[in-house]
């Protein structure tokens, strides 16, 4: 069997419903608004991630740059017969770099001059002799520029190891070796190389290329000509080893730096981790202006948010839907305890109303009751007839049989008359052994036969409690509502009232 839910509880139910639907509404609300912070905190830790690694890379090749500058200055500063102290100069430059690994010393170097060079330089290093690799051809030694061109020759080093020894002598016969002169003489600037192998890293051609040249001119004083280059290396992967894989709130971040500089356009890709593959997010590039060369620093992180924040929004939402469950259950006791309480003040406000308008006595309605129904069918215009019924030498019942008889031949005779009522009949007690009726019959003859009836019934009912020969009659006046007042309507029953008494008592007048 289904057992329906009534009105009010279907109320409630409805209410506790759309607290519930309002609550999931504004969690999702929320929830959105917190997304949308979030996502705009990741993208605001992205731009300044990129604007901040980008800066410091750019300062980091940029301290190098200088180091090798303090080593080029080493030359311009001094005279060939302190050169040899090149090694006791920068060694604290190296020390001071993590990523600045070799310095050399490249003395420019006319043809008539290369012997008396190469026998200065053997003093210190036995082996030393000049030699270069042209582009894809094997190494050469001796000279063998055309024109009588000078040559930058690799003349010192530092530090002196088995890597850096192999370097020793060596000069380019390659055009990008001029063209970096040629912007050097004309910028007065350094230059920077694209990737190259390491030398410290083995001959191995399959090895990734991990480093790069700077290099720096030294010029004659107070001419626009050269005394040679110092060229430092660097291993460029320790600047990138250093940028910052993840954003202050743990995504992770792709990374790809593209040198955008002369030769690199074969192997432009300086640098790129683990992440930059895998991510498809949203890509952000910063160049950096390095003397007469660019790197295009790329990052890219994952356009969603981040594992904490995807939990931080799981907690938010989820909590939203407790709250909204919990807040609904609330409501519902809230209209549950509101509707006991309503029911309650509306009983006892029932309750107050019958002990206002009750007789406690005969429990019939009281002489309040009758004026508000009076007055209220009287200003309608309603049309009902006023009995006024009085109890037969009551105050002789009283002083005979005492105040207990008379009380129950009261109750007694009200509970008679109640029962002997039209249904929409009322009777009041209005005081004493007077009672009225408001009825709905207009009709004088029905109404006399119906109150008549009444006086016999009253009349027949056995007081053996009080006295077996005793009977109890009743004085009746009634009249039809014609329009007049209540007060006028009063006086005319109650001068029917006293005609039947003064015609014998038990009977009803009717006019």
């Amino acid at each position: 069997m289904v057992i329906g839910l009534n009105k009010e509880d279907r109320g409630v139910k409805r209410y506790s419903v759309l607290v519930l639907i309002l609550g999931l509404v504004l969690t999702i609300f929320i929830t959105h608004l917190v997304y949308k912070g979030q996502k705009q905190l990741s993208d605001s830790n992205f731009e300044f991630l990129v604007h901040n690694q980008a800066e410091n890379i750019k300062e980091l090749v940029m301290l190098d740059v200088a180091f090798i500058g303090a080593g080029a200055s080493f030359y311009h500063a001094t005279q060939p017969p302190t050169w040899d102290n090149f090694s006791t100069f920068v060694a604290p430059l190296l020390a001071d770099s993590k990523s600045l690994i070799a310095m050399q010393w490249m003395k420019k170097v006319y043809p008539e001059q290369i012997a008396s060079h190469v026998e200065r330089v053997k003093q210190h290093f036995p082996n030393y002799q000049i030699y270069t690799v042209p582009k894809d051809l094997p190494r050469q030694d001796g000279y063998i520029l055309e024109n009588d061109e000078p040559i930058y020759v690799a003349s010192d080093v530092y530090p002196v190891n088995e890597a850096n020894l192999r370097a020793l002598g060596y000069y380019s016969s390659r055009e990008r070796v001029r063209r970096v002169i040629r912007n050097t003489l004309k910028t007065g600037e350094p230059s920077l190389s694209d990737k190259i192998r390491l030398l410290q890293d083995g001959f191995d051609r399959s090895l990734p290329k991990q480093g790069m040249l700077v290099y720096h001119p030294v010029f004659e004083i107070g001419e626009n000509s050269l005394r040679g280059v110092v060229i430092g290396v660097v291993r460029t992967t320790a600047y990138f080893e250093q940028i910052v894989s993840r954003t202050s709130i743990g995504k992770e971040v792709g990374i790809q730096v593209v040198d955008l500089g002369f030769d690199a356009e074969d192997d432009p890709i300086m640098y790129e981790n683990q992440g930059w593959k895998t991510l498809s997010g949203a890509t952000k590039s910063v160049i950096i202006d390095l003397y007469d060369r660019q790197w295009n620093i790329q990052f890219k992180h994952d356009s969603d948010i981040s594992h904490n924040d995807r939990v931080i929004l799981i907690c938010v939402a989820s909590g939203g839907f407790i709250i909204s469950i919990l807040l609904a259950y609330v409501v519902q006791l809230m209209l549950r305890e509101q509707r006991r309480l309503t029911k309650l003040v509306s009983r006892r406000t029932r309750d107050l109303q019958y002990l206002v308008e009750r007789d406690p006595l005969t429990e019939v309605y009281n002489r309040r009751a009758f004026n508000r129904l009076a007055d209220y069918h009287i200003s309608c215009h309603k049309p009902f007839s006023l009995v006024i019924i009085d109890i037969d030498k009551f105050k002789q019942i009283n002083d005979q049989y005492g105040h207990v008889s008379g009380d129950e031949i009261l109750m007694q005779v009200a509970a008679c008359i109640k029962t002997e009522l039209y249904p929409d009949d009322m009777l009041f007690r209005l005081g004493g052994d007077e009672f009225a009726v408001i009825s709905r019959c207009v009709d004088e003859g029905l109404l006399k036969g119906y109150l008549s009836n009444l006086c016999a019934e009253i009349s027949m009912i056995k007081w053996d409690s009080i006295d077996p020969n005793f009977f109890c009659t009743l004085s009746i006046g009634a009249t039809v509502f014609k329009g007049e007042s209540l007060e006028k309507l009063m006086n005319r029953a109650d001068d029917l009232l006293y005609k039947s008494k003064d015609k014998g008592r038990n009977r009803a007048m009717v006019a």
